[in-house]
């Protein structure tokens, strides 16, 4: 996974004009958000909602000036947690893997969003397991640009 560095790391050449590669970030963290979500394939995760826990890392480049304690110039946690909320709201999924792209693409909306890494873990799927789930990780060129999708093949021996 390829970050971006921080002035610190810059070295002696320090004037060099900043491209988002190479401009200061930090992270936007979101951690063991529980929400009751309809998700599954199976009959009884279609009827009723099941706990969700949603962990999120989002990078972002740093607002031109970090010192000035302006509220406008950052991503609103807030908001975000309010979007997934509405996600859960929105109706039934069938995959973990869905919520998290789902997840991962609204966050890279987001004015200065370069990265993120979203978790998904159902917390009553599996009985013997305290959680099972998917953890994605999307960047900006992802959104930008439409990845080739891959098939899957699968073939029964008989």
């Amino acid at each position: 996974m390829r970050t971006a560095f921080h002035r610190s790391d810059a070295g002696p050449d320090t004037d060099s004009p900043e491209t988002p590669e190479t401009a200061p970030t930090y992270r936007i963290l979101v951690r063991d958000l529980i929400l009751p979500w309809r998700i599954g394939v199976r009959r009884h995760e279609i009827d009723r909602r099941q706990r969700v826990r949603i962990n999120l890392d989002l990078i972002v480049l740093e607002q031109t000036d970090p010192a000035a304690d302006n509220y406008s110039d950052v991503v609103c946690y807030e908001r975000i947690i309010e979007r997934i909320r509405q996600m859960a709201e929105a109706g039934h999924v069938k995959l973990a893997e869905t919520v998290a792209h789902n997840i991962a693409s609204m966050c890279l909306t987001e004015p200065n969003a370069m990265e993120v890494t979203v978790r998904v873990e159902k917390l009553e799927a599996i009985h013997d397991a305290a959680s099972v789930g998917v953890e994605i990780t999307r960047n900006r060129a992802d959104s930008a640009q439409e990845m080739p999708r891959r098939q899957l093949r699968i073939t029964e021996k008989t």
